[in-house]
């Protein structure tokens, strides 16, 4: 089934902006200037029901194989959207109304490999974007039958996370794209990216800023490089920042080297941490690390006087990411913390694969592949491992939306979404429709 384009002209902005991407999937934010997509015609499709004749099974999932979930983002058990990523790089974004039974293609276009974000704030508004291009924020007031796009900065400025608590309160940690490496600039919008205020480089030298998160309208954290084991935190709308350092393990923190520090909310006033010590760099010929790059957590590393290039997974991966690496990052410790980054404490999960979603502060569910458990206590234990049946979660895309309902995507290579009504007692595969891949020009 042939499906809607959106404006040529926007796609070759997007196409001009690549500048290196990371990875195609990912969860980020965008914004700002303005040229309007035409209301994109929308095509109504209905996905095959997954059977239990072997034969039949195979040849409906092969008709969706060319394609992977990369976002989730449901308000309801009933009202959803996903994007759908090809192996050309292009993008689709899909929207449901009944729970999965039908999906309606609203928005496609190129990613030229960047990672996507989609995010919606009801049943009207809500944005997708591009993280690792030109700032290009897509957003929608219909609940997605046209969309309008606000281009932001330079040409040169590469975003490198966006962050909003609400359809008008947001941010973007930006680069340039230049010969000579400068530290990421924070930057803030209150009028749904129509401008922006240029908030400057939010953390000093030596330490490097990769990520900003927003909790609430005063309250953000960063992802950082540093020098010690401390995250940043502001509490005055991204305006200042001040270390917070944080709780050691039971063996304490390693005294030298290069911390890496990922810091995210999770619901409330709960979040979850990340910590990776590498060992500073002797010359050439000792062994230790510089961090590069994030998301993925990308580090260049001696061993034994040989460089190489490492590409790790965090448990931050695991909750808010996805599989975006081939070997968990060394050490790492995990944190946790429910009343807004006062305390800290250890905690640790079922499995370093699957996924995990969060009810409330305390009330953490994890999937795994056949599996799941539960916590109360924000992650510090769980419950035992029970059977379910489902298929392998991709990391991140687990929403919990109250006590009974809740849904995730599969891990690739099959377009697939599981929800479920009672609680993760039972779950309901949904197979996602045959789309065509037609790359874009």
């Amino acid at each position: 089934m042939e499906l809607p384009s959106s404006d040529p002209e926007i796609e070759s902005d997007i196409s001009a902006s690549h500048l290196g991407a990371r990875a195609r999937r990912a969860l980020a934010w965008m914004g700002v200037s303005v040229a309007v997509i035409a209301a994109i015609s929308i095509a109504y499709m209905r996905p095959p029901a997954p059977e239990s004749g072997s034969g039949s099974a195979t040849k409906a999932l092969s008709a969706v194989s060319n394609y992977q979930v990369s976002t989730v983002d449901f308000l309801s058990p009933s009202t959803g959207w996903v994007v759908a990523s090809f192996d050309s790089g292009d993008f689709t974004v899909l929207h449901t109304v009944d729970g999965g039974r039908s999906w309606h293609s609203q928005l496609s276009g190129p990613t030229r490999g960047h990672a996507v974000f989609l995010k919606f704030f009801d049943e009207s508004v809500g944005v997708f974007a591009l993280v690792g291009a030109r700032p290009l924020l897509y957003r929608t007031a219909d609940g997605g039958r046209s969309w309008t796009t606000r281009a932001a900065l330079r040409a040169s400025s590469v975003v490198l996370s966006w962050s909003f608590v609400d359809s008008w309160h947001g941010w973007m940690l930006v680069s340039e794209a230049t010969a000579t490496p400068s530290p990421a600039r924070l930057y803030r919008t209150q009028d749904a990216g129509l401008s922006w205020t240029d908030l400057g480089v939010p953390v000093q030298g030596p330490d490097v800023a990769y990520q900003v998160q927003f909790s609430y309208l005063a309250t953000g954290w960063l992802t950082s490089a540093s020098s010690g084991p401390y995250a940043y935190r502001s509490s005055d709308s991204g305006a200042t920042w001040q270390r917070i350092p944080l709780a050691a393990p039971a063996v304490g923190w390693p005294r030298s080297g290069q911390f890496f520090v990922t810091v995210q909310p999770t619901i409330g006033s709960g979040l979850v941490a990340t910590v990776v010590n590498f060992a500073p760099v002797k010359g050439r010929t000792g062994i230790g690390g510089i961090i590069r790059a994030y998301p993925p957590l990308v580090v260049r590393a001696y061993d034994g006087g040989r460089p190489h290039t490492y590409t790790y997974s965090t448990f931050n991966d695991l909750v808010t990411g996805g599989p975006f690496a081939q070997e968990q990052a060394p050490n790492q410790v995990q944190l946790a913390s429910v009343d807004g980054g006062a305390t800290w404490s250890a905690i640790h999960v079922p499995s370093a694969t699957g996924a995990i979603g969060y009810f409330n502060t305390r009330d953490w569910w994890w999937v795994g592949s056949g599996t799941m458990s539960r916590s109360f206590d924000g992650g510090v234990t769980w419950s035992g491992v029970e059977g379910t049946g489902v298929v392998e979660p991709l990391p991140g895309s687990l929403q919990v939306l109250d006590q009974n309902h809740a849904w995730f995507a599969a891990s690739e290579p099959l377009p697939v979404l599981e929800t479920t009504a009672d609680g993760g007692a039972r779950w309901r595969m949904i197979l996602l429709p045959p789309m065509e891949d037609r790359p874009t020009p």
